[in-house]
């Protein structure tokens, strides 16, 4: 049988692997390796995906009364971990069979099975997120679009998390080839790759407060090669 084609296949097979396994519900390991932290340049301990989730609480001020949405929230590991400390949580995914195990673990009626750009800007979130997911869109185009509807949605900030950074594309594509070898490197999917400026001249035209950091992976081979946005409503709190 042939490998995946498209991004979509790999995280649809993830799901569809966890379903027929039987289990109803995915442990903290399961759901953190259905985010896609089980790969040779990503492996991370549950340490370090508390840190992210640390970090990504900071960086927003996420409260004990503020909202939550994830685009592209997968089997929902990051929104499971958001959970007990906000008010409400929801998210969408394209691949229905982490959706399914999302809707699983989330105390949530809203987690839709939705391309990244069909996300409906009602109901708003106090907080809209995105975690490790731009890099899998097909251009610079579709990031702006999915940028502009997740402001339209949020009502205080908004956060993408483990972007690309196309200042050190050729740096993480060398690592990625010594961790994965030259078949990957030739014949492995496609992943997207954005400048810094693309985001804060983004968030100039939408009238946000824009704030990028270097990502805090360190602990995988991607995360060196990878950025923080947060952007949030002029006067807001949000902070990196």
């Amino acid at each position: 049988m042939n490998g995946p084609r498209t991004w979509y296949d790999v995280w649809q097979r993830k799901g569809e692997r966890f379903v027929a396994s039987g289990r109803v519900v995915p442990g903290r390991v399961e759901l953190a390796a259905l985010s896609g932290y089980d790969s040779r340049t990503s492996a991370l301990d549950l340490g370090e995906f508390d840190r992210q989730r640390d970090h990504i609480v900071t960086s927003l001020r996420i409260g004990a009364t503020d909202t939550v949405y994830e685009v592209g929230c997968g089997a929902g590991a990051l929104l499971h971990a958001l959970e007990p400390r906000c008010a409400g949580v929801g998210g969408s995914d394209y691949a229905p069979a982490l959706v399914d195990v999302a809707r699983r673990v989330l105390d949530s009626g809203d987690v839709e099975v939705l391309e990244a750009s069909d996300v409906n800007p009602r109901p708003r979130y106090d907080v809209v997120v995105s975690n490790g997911v731009f890099l899998y869109f097909p251009d610079a185009e579709y990031a702006r679009d999915v940028v502009a509807l997740m402001a339209a949605k949020a009502r205080r900030a908004v956060g993408v998390f483990d972007v690309n950074d196309l200042a050190r594309r050729e740096e993480h594509q060398r690592a990625r080839r010594a961790a994965y070898g030259v078949q990957e490197a030739v014949g492995g999917l496609r992943q997207l790759y954005l400048d810094r400026a693309f985001f804060t001249a983004l968030a100039a035209d939408l009238g946000l407060r824009c704030v990028i950091r270097d990502s805090v992976m360190t602990g995988s081979v991607n995360g060196r090669y990878r950025y923080n946005v947060v952007m949030s409503r002029r006067g807001g709190s949000s902070r990196t």
